[in-house]
């Protein structure tokens, strides 16, 4: 009978760099338990980090000697770096009979953090998704998500209500409020995560009054060429209201391509960002691949001026069935736990890349180097 790789697991799969480790690679079922009596050779090889050379007659490898016990493999050896690993198994009687295992080693700021998969920005039938909310909550639970913010176009509410409609069931799943801000006459689009209250609501309350209060600010500022004062006042505004219901601003799919136009233009986002009034850009949003590649070259040039931006990736997804089209755009966030303030300052902090998958082209993510190779290892 074969024993494949999936006989097998490796615990842990992640370890800390730079101090000893122990490993274990444990059977699953009594078919794949190694051999008590024999003699294991186990090369441990870096995937990128290593004193040793490319030159092939020269190289070196890690070796470990070890015996199984009870069927399992055990040793004890320290990783240097931040990188993943292949583990070369082999029995020394029969040397050519190798499999391979991997493993990922962090440094300790990363170690301490948990990867969460998560989404936010969606819709339901509550604005112009296709679901009711409980089911998109579901459906978000069902695919693997650990958290999500249901960001219903002009509305609050229903996240508020979702939340109530699952706070009695022991789920791992955190559900946030949300909603996607336009405001009266103004084509724009702003994602409040996680706030207290809505902005919709307050604004459309009083649209004339806080229109003419927009106005008069936009009146008394000096803005660089290329950028339109009112509508940065109220792009401002809008990001000033989330922060005062304790919200986080998100700049939604600046590069969406509506009636022939960018949802923003460049020169705007550059301002919003250098004056840092947002939390967080999408850089993946559920869009076009033209679109998001305009997004993600934009993020690059950031990086390369020195800015720190943080960034997410969201599915704007209106649904949720097939799965296949609100799972293609992610963000993966680590974090310390699951709770909204932490959630928020592990992006804030750099600690988050957008994923994005499209049929046939295999998964990219952005991000930060470091992030990104390590979620490509999970």
């Amino acid at each position: 009978m074969a024993i494949g790789l999936s006989n097998h697991e490796v615990y842990p799969r992640v370890v800390k760099c730079g101090c000893p480790q122990t490993v274990s690679i444990v059977p699953v079922g009594t078919v794949a338990r190694f051999n008590d009596e024999w003699v294991y050779n186990i090369g441990i090889v870096p995937t990128e980090c290593s004193d040793e050379t490319y030159i092939e007659h020269e190289r070196m490898t890690n070796i470990i000697k070890a015996k199984s016990v009870n069927g399992t493999i055990t040793f004890t050896h320290t990783f240097e770096g931040e990188q993943e690993w292949a583990l070369l198994l082999a029995p020394e009687i029969y040397p050519t009979s190798i499999r391979k295992y991997s493993i990922y080693s962090l440094e300790e700021d990363l170690y301490e953090r948990t990867p969460y998969k998560g989404d936010l920005h969606a819709h339901s039938n509550s604005s112009d998704g296709n679901e009711e909310p409980c089911i998109v909550a579901a459906n978000y639970r069902k695919n693997g998500f650990d958290f999500f913010a249901l960001t219903d176009h002009h509305k609050f509410q229903p996240s508020v209500d979702l939340i109530n409609y699952y706070k009695d069931l022991p789920v791992d799943f955190k559900i946030f409020t949300g909603e996607e801000i336009h405001l009266k006459g103004y084509y724009i689009h702003t994602v409040n995560f996680g706030g207290k209250s809505s902005v919709n609501e307050y604004y459309n309350a009083d649209p004339e009054k806080h229109h003419e209060e927009i106005k008069k600010i936009s009146e008394t500022l000096s803005v660089p060429a290329g950028i339109n004062a009112l509508e940065y006042a109220y792009r401002k505004w809008i990001a000033d209201e989330i922060h005062k219901r304790d919200g986080f601003a998100i700049i939604a799919h600046p590069f969406w391509i509506n009636k022939d136009e960018l949802h923003m233009r460049p020169k705007m986002v550059d301002y919003l960002l250098e004056k840092e009034h947002y939390d967080a850009m999408e850089i993946v949003s559920g869009v076009s691949a033209h679109e998001t590649n305009l997004q993600t070259a934009f993020y690059n040039d950031q990086r390369a001026k020195g800015r720190k931006i943080a960034i997410v990736g969201s599915s704007d997804c209106h649904g949720t069935d097939p799965a296949l089209f609100f799972n293609n755009s992610k963000s993966i966030v680590f974090a310390k736990d699951l709770e909204y303030e932490s959630i928020c300052s592990a992006i804030k902090d750099l600690y988050s890349v957008a994923v994005e998958t499209r049929p046939n082209e295999g998964v990219r993510i952005y991000g930060p180097f470091r992030l990104v190779k390590y979620a490509r290892f999970l």
